[in-house]
């Protein structure tokens, strides 16, 4: 990519167009600093799609791979699932995880020692089928829950 000055940049519109090339510096460990380019379908892309991580057991454990997915959980029978400490599953924070519970069995989140869990009225239960929920951590070992939640 060629060096232009900021001056000589043309005002770009509101709409982000996929073959848009956007400049940017990343840090080369040496002191300087190496020009890259992004594109806007490549920033599309990170901010739009969700991945999804489907699960079919009775009970699960939140892993990292987890971070900002959405969360499928789909039994007959009701779910557990469970939030780990920090010390086992380093999430950053901000993270948000989705879940969906798409089968019949209501899923309960819980947390172990060390770890809080704030929702609205002590609900930590879903509501029935296609209920939806999201979990975002807000410090070291605490998260916050919303969504089609009910009492356990």
């Amino acid at each position: 990519m060629a060096d232009k000055k900021i001056s000589a940049l043309t005002a770009k519109s509101n709409d982000l167009d996929t073959t848009d090339i956007f400049a940017i510096a990343e840090d080369d460990g040496a002191g300087g600093y190496a020009s890259k380019g992004i594109t806007g379908e490549e920033i599309k892309g990170a901010i739009t799609k969700v991945g999804k991580n489907s699960q079919s057991g009775t009970a699960y454990t939140l892993v990292l791979t987890d971070r900002d997915k959405l969360l499928e959980v789909n039994n007959a029978s009701d779910i557990t699932l469970t939030l780990p400490t920090n010390a086992s599953v380093a999430f950053p924070i901000g993270t948000q995880i989705l879940i969906v519970q798409s089968g019949a069995g209501q899923c309960t989140f819980t947390a172990p020692v060390g770890v809080n869990l704030y929702a609205e009225d002590s609900k930590v239960k879903t509501v029935g089928q296609y209920a939806m929920s999201t979990l975002v951590k807000c410090d070291t070992d605490s998260w916050y829950l919303g969504g089609n939640l009910e009492q356990v």
